[in-house]
């Protein structure tokens, strides 16, 4: 387990190479293996404010509940909203990783009054809410999902609510309670989507959630009109089955 004053240099010597990265992959590895929690969180929130992906915050999970905890009392002091929203959704990824872990309902449960706070985040910040809401959230917020699927101003926004309610099968969520509370807000948002992306997103995350098979992964992301629209009447046609 490398120290405090080795991961500097070794960060320093990165730096100076650009970022190679066999080198950088080790670094990530040696900062999750280390005890430096604070200092593996600092260099996270360099990379966020410069705009980088060094993909550092992929270890962050190896400093299991003790980093967790961390994370929660930098999130008690922190004010500035953007690295608030960035260690919400840092989180959330920890958790993905920790389902088989003691720790995860508690910590699941804790994170949830974080997301819902920020209720007038910009668009690009609240994207990654509503996705954080997806991993960690219950049935309680199926409707804040549905609602932001259905009314949000903006179509990516829109997207990743549908593919949140998808995710939540994966996680905290009973998929057959999700089945039954979601099919006629699947079928309304399908029907009247007229964003290409946002109305495959949608079909999408239905036909995962509801063991279908109507549109390709490729087309859906290629927003394919005619393989979009033919999917939009199969879906339909099963969603406004009773």
């Amino acid at each position: 387990m490398l120290s405090l004053n080795d991961l500097e240099k070794e960060y320093l010597e990165l730096e100076k190479e650009n970022f190679q990265d066999g080198k950088r992959i080790k670094f990530i590895a040696n900062l999750g293996a280390s005890d430096e929690i604070a200092y593996h969180y600092e260099l996270i929130c360099k990379e966020w404010q410069d705009g980088r992906q060094l993909n550092l915050e992929s270890s962050f999970d190896r400093h299991a509940d003790a980093g967790l905890e961390f994370l929660f009392e930098c999130l008690a002091k922190e004010s500035d909203q953007k690295l608030k929203i960035e260690t919400i959704y840092l989180i959330a990824q920890i958790l993905t990783k920790s389902k088989h872990r003691d720790f995860y309902t508690a910590f699941c449960d804790r994170l949830i009054p974080y997301i819902l706070s920020f209720t007038s985040a910009e668009n690009a910040l609240r994207r990654k809410l509503i996705i954080a809401l997806g991993w960690v959230g219950t049935l309680e917020q199926i409707d804040i999902l549905i609602s932001e699927m259905l009314k949000s101003k903006d179509s990516l926004c829109r997207a990743w609510a549908a593919a949140s309610l998808m995710q939540m099968s994966f996680h905290r969520a009973s998929q057959a309670i999700l089945r039954d509370k979601t099919k006629a807000a699947f079928l309304q948002g399908i029907s009247s989507e007229k964003d290409l992306y946002a109305c495959a997103a949608m079909i999408d995350a239905a036909q995962n959630l509801f063991g279908k098979k109507w549109i390709s992964s490729s087309a859906a992301q290629n927003q394919e009109a005619e393989k979009i629209e033919k999917a939009r009447k199969m879906a339909v046609r099963f969603l406004g089955e009773n």
